[in-house]
This record gives C-alpha cells, sequence and structure tokens, in this order.
C-alpha cells in the first residue's frame, strides 16, 4: 500500500512540475497592413484576422478608417493559403479579383497586393 501512495505521489509531482509547452502558430493573429499607393484611392489601411483550423487556414480582411467609413469596399475572401512561408489570399473587392502575398516575420508583415502594390503592417494581436 505504501508503495502504491509513494507511487502516486511522485506521478503527481513529476506531472505537476511538467509544463506543457504549447506551440502556437507563427502566422495566426490579427494584423494591422496598409497597402501603399493604390491608383486613384492612395493608401489603404486594413485590418487582416488570420485564424487557422484543424488543416486550413482562413482570413478576413476589413477597412480601417476613413475607408471605413465611406462603406465602398467589402472584402469577400475566396481563399487563403500558406505555402513555403508565404500567404496568399485570394479576395474579391468592388468587382475585382485580386489576391496578397504577405510574408510574416515575426510581428513584422511584409508583402505586395497583386505584385504591383507594396504592404506593409504589424500584429497587434495574437491568437
Amino acid at each position: 500500500m505504501k508503495k502504491i501512495t509513494l507511487l502516486f505521489a511522485t506521478l503527481f509531482i513529476v506531472s505537476c512540475g511538467l509544463q506543457k509547452k504549447a506551440v502556437k502558430d507563427p502566422y495566426v493573429g490579427v494584423y494591422e497592413i496598409t497597402v501603399f499607393d493604390v491608383d486613384q484611392i492612395g493608401d489603404v489601411p486594413l485590418t487582416l484576422t488570420i485564424n487557422k483550423t484543424e488543416a486550413a487556414y482562413t482570413s478576413n480582411i476589413e477597412m480601417r478608417g476613413e475607408a471605413a467609413e465611406s462603406g465602398d469596399f467589402t472584402w469577400e475572401i475566396t481563399g487563403t493559403k500558406i505555402e513555403n512561408e508565404v500567404i496568399t489570399i485570394e479576395a474579391y473587392v468592388s468587382s475585382y479579383d485580386v489576391y496578397f502575398e504577405l510574408y510574416i516575420n515575426e510581428d513584422e508583415v511584409s508583402g505586395s497586393l497583386m505584385g504591383m502594390f507594396d504592404v506593409e503592417g504589424t500584429r497587434v494581436e495574437k491568437k
């Protein structure tokens, strides 16, 4: 009986001492990004949210600042994938098919919109 009690006490102490290290996905989070020098519009501030379900990534894009107040642009995300550390987000906005190619280095975002407009930003929330 003492051996069983001692065994359970030892297992309890060891299990309390071990911390389960949760691996955070480096892409999941909320980012404030800006698309620079868009023709006839100028700089476009956006909020990008990237989530991960079982095996797939999903994303959401919302306008920020004055662009959000005008309500002229609604983003519909049609696909989000990550391959070779490149995040590709395909979307539909104002009757145009567009895509982002983004790179995330810790909390910094860089890349382009359709290979023509520079995109930069930072992570504002980890999930």
